[in-house]
């Protein structure tokens, strides 16, 4: 199975992803997804009343958390618990994505264990990519003017990702 056809996804894409209305894409994007419980129980549960927490406990989504094995103590030492959990779980289920914003966990999770990554933005292209969504650009400002933070940069490199199909 292909790397992109499964994926372990953290905290903040959930939100990002709910915030835009579109937790759709995760079932459309891959064949398997996961949401490790930590990362679930942050977001829908001690996440009530914030972004992602109504849009999560629908029942269809309860399918698609699962439990992380112990964490590398490394992990516990220098992420946050979900994003430990991210890595963990995709490490126990390899090949898999996993899809996590925050600049330090992506680098560890590529660098240390030799995942592949994505962030929200990333979602966002893979999907135009494969006719999900018309534009990007629109999609990640009103993220931003949500409140999700998005850097000038991360925008502008999903549309040039889009642009030249990369």
């Amino acid at each position: 199975m292909l790397i992109e056809h499964r994926a372990v996804i953290n905290s903040g894409p959930l939100v990002g992803l709910s915030l835009a209305g579109r937790l759709d894409l995760l079932p459309a994007l891959f064949a398997e997804f996961w949401i490790p419980e930590l990362v679930y129980n942050e977001v829908a549960v001690a996440g009530i009343g914030r972004p992602g927490a109504n849009a999560l406990s629908d029942s269809r989504w309860a399918v698609h958390v699962r439990p992380s094995p112990e964490p590398d103590p490394l992990l516990v030492a220098e992420l946050d618990p979900g994003e430990a959990a991210v890595i963990t779980l995709a490490r126990s289920l390899s090949p898999c994505l996993a899809v996590i914003d925050e600049k330090r966990g992506r680098k560890i999770a590529r660098h240390v264990y030799d995942l592949p990554v994505k962030g929200t933005a990333g979602l966002f292209v893979e999907a135009h990519r494969r006719g999900l969504l018309d534009e990007v650009r629109p999609v990640l400002l009103d993220l931003r003017r949500a409140g999700y933070y998005l850097s000038d940069t991360v925008i502008n490199a999903a549309c040039t990702a889009c642009e030249k199909g990369v």
